[in-house]
């Protein structure tokens, strides 16, 4: 299935413009920017995909409490979410991960979602490094209503 895996990276590779390979840990890491990687990964059973972030270390105290509390209402959000946050207690880091069916994804599909994956983790990395516990919409967010009702 790492055949899959790779193929899938050969498509991505062909969107962004980069060649993109499985490491020796059968991952593929891409810094975005400078404060930002995804980790692309197969799980045990090699049927999803996992994306993998840190977005930001979070020192004890006060404020971490604040970040987490509104990570887990951004969590109870309904879907579709972008992705998962958790905190990393052995590095302190706050972090995003997510997972895709394999068999749904190909180059132009995983783009879309890696690009909406990256925009979450920044936007979470912008709001933490600026002494906000989170984004201003992440636990306000509000689904469009696709019908105009009102």
């Amino acid at each position: 299935m790492t055949d899959r895996f790779q193929e899938l990276l050969n498509e991505l590779g062909r969107v962004f413009h980069l060649a993109l390979n499985i490491d020796k840990h059968n991952a593929c890491s891409i810094q975005v920017q400078e404060h930002l990687i995804v980790q692309l990964q197969l799980d045990m059973s090699q049927e999803n995909l996992f994306l993998f972030a840190k977005i930001i270390e979070i020192p004890p105290g006060k404020f971490r409490e604040n970040v987490l509390r509104e990570a887990l209402k951004a969590n109870a959000l309904p879907d579709p979410r972008v992705g998962i946050l958790g905190y990393m207690a052995a590095s302190n880091h706050l972090v995003l991960f997510q997972r895709y069916p394999l068999e749904m994804l190909n180059g132009e599909r995983l783009s879309g979602f890696l690009g909406a994956f990256l925009e979450y983790g920044d936007a979470w990395h912008k709001a933490v490094s600026s002494g906000q516990p989170a984004p201003p919409s992440a636990s306000s967010q509000t689904l469009p209503n696709p019908f105009g009702l009102k």
